[in-house]
């Protein structure tokens, strides 16, 4: 085993610096582990009060605080509704800004709470659960590292090969079905007449196993 401190968009350059030209399975878990979530000092969850952070890497990037606190309404409510599919999206953009500056994850689940109707409150899911949702998929670029790490990932298969996407909300797993689908489907290289090419790849589970 050898473990990169690395993003897996990054997957070509990480593979040539390990002198490795090809790789017979990609396993892609897109999962936050609970040594993440449980740690207060990292920001994902508002169970217990920690700095507003969220960075998978935390040696780089913008923080969620960095976020939050300088996003314009429209820019918040953009990311609540993309990445969150909050219904209140609006609304919680505008508690966000007038709450400024939020600095904590409880702080932040607080002003969230707030701002929605209580009716809409949902007995099994905590209100702040989306928001904190969309804004992690912002402050890492989730989709896109996806996107990225799944075209780096199957040019670095070998004939045979294996892909395989753990993936844990509508988003994402739309992204991959996408994917999967396109390289499944025959193509042509131009306009010009002619048979298309063959599929790139087959789809070995037509469903997602759960």
């Amino acid at each position: 085993v050898r473990l990169v401190h690395g993003n897996y968009r990054d997957l070509a350059e990480i593979l040539s610096e390990l002198g490795i030209e090809a790789i017979d399975g990609f396993l892609l878990d897109l999962g936050l582990s609970s040594l993440q979530l449980d740690a207060p000092e990292r920001g994902f969850s508002f169970r217990a009060d920690g700095p507003l952070d969220m960075r998978m890497d935390p040696t780089q990037g913008r923080s969620a605080a960095d976020l939050v606190n300088a996003a314009s309404v429209e820019e918040l409510a953009r990311i609540l509704r993309d990445y969150g599919e909050e219904r209140f999206a609006g609304r919680i953009a505008r508690a966000i800004v007038a709450a400024r500056p939020i600095e904590t994850t409880g702080a932040l689940a607080e002003v969230v709470r707030r701002a929605i109707p209580r009716r809409f409150h949902e007995r099994r899911i905590d209100p702040a659960t989306r928001t904190f949702q969309a804004l992690r998929i912002a402050v890492n670029d989730e989709l896109r590292n996806l996107q990225d790490g799944l075209t780096a990932g199957f040019a670095a298969l070998r004939p045979g090969g294996v892909i395989v996407v753990i993936s844990f909300h509508s988003l994402e797993d739309r992204i991959v079905k996408r994917f999967f689908r396109k390289l499944a489907t025959p193509r042509y290289e131009s306009l010009a007449p002619g048979p298309p090419l063959p599929p790139q790849a087959e789809v070995l589970t037509k469903k997602p196993l759960r």
